[in-house]
């Protein structure tokens, strides 16, 4: 029984090392520019005739605020999603193959972000379309907090010098954002605006987190992921 024990856990082992840490990091990356890159080019290109461009082109780009909007909210969480994915896969030290697909999940979630965001950008006072968008964005953020648990549960892959204290914070502060979005939803039939207010909640939500972890200082380990 030791044996096979011994067996499985070496399977695992070389498993792990086949997995490339910089090429799963690579590809994130390269996933996470995709998508934040494609955000731009939701954006529709006015249709002017040529000799009213010059009297007509402010007007018509200053109609298109919503999709301006929708594309600078979508950034700043696509950015806070790619620095909370960077924190959480800096400190992994080993990498299995359920991570890996589950880290491919997330980053389906990901690429599909400008999907909703183009709907949102048009119609961001239609119900149905902003909780379209917002459980979108917040499907991310609970992927994301799905992989950070499973890797740090009973520090399977992460150092156990981390420490249960960071362990907690990095899933609390993972949960943050898709919190705020899912409460958000019940707003949005009350009135849309009132729920896009709302997730200005995700930053008040990440001060208090730090302040319950009291995150003035970070472990060596910690720092090397920043």
């Amino acid at each position: 029984m030791d044996s096979e024990l011994k067996e499985e856990k070496k399977i695992k082992q070389e498993v792990g090392n086949l997995i490339d840490k910089a090429r799963i990091i690579n590809f994130s990356d390269a996933v996470f520019a995709f998508a934040a890159t494609l955000l731009v080019l939701k954006i529709d290109i006015p249709e002017i005739d040529a000799a009213q461009v010059s009297t007509q082109l402010g007007t018509v780009i200053l109609t298109l605020w919503p999709q301006y909007l929708a594309n600078i909210i979508s950034f700043l969480v696509i950015g806070y999603y790619w620095l909370s994915h960077h924190a959480i896969f800096g400190m992994l030290k080993r990498y299995d193959s359920p991570l890996v697909w589950m880290n491919l999940v997330f980053l389906i979630f990901v690429s599909f972000i400008p999907f909703p965001v183009d709907l949102y950008g048009d119609y961001m006072n239609v119900p149905v379309v902003v909780v379209f968008y917002t459980t979108s964005l917040a499907l991310v953020g609970y992927m994301l907090a799905i992989i950070w648990a499973y890797a740090s549960h009973n520090y399977r892959l992460v150092s156990n010098e981390l420490g249960e204290k960071q362990v907690h914070y990095y899933l609390a502060r993972s949960l943050v954002a898709p919190v705020v979005f899912t409460l958000s939803i019940p707003l949005v039939y009350i009135h849309p605006l009132l729920a896009q207010l709302s997730w200005l909640f995700v930053i008040l939500g990440v001060v208090v987190v730090n302040k319950i972890y009291k995150r003035k200082k970070i472990s060596e380990i910690e720092k090397t992921s920043l």
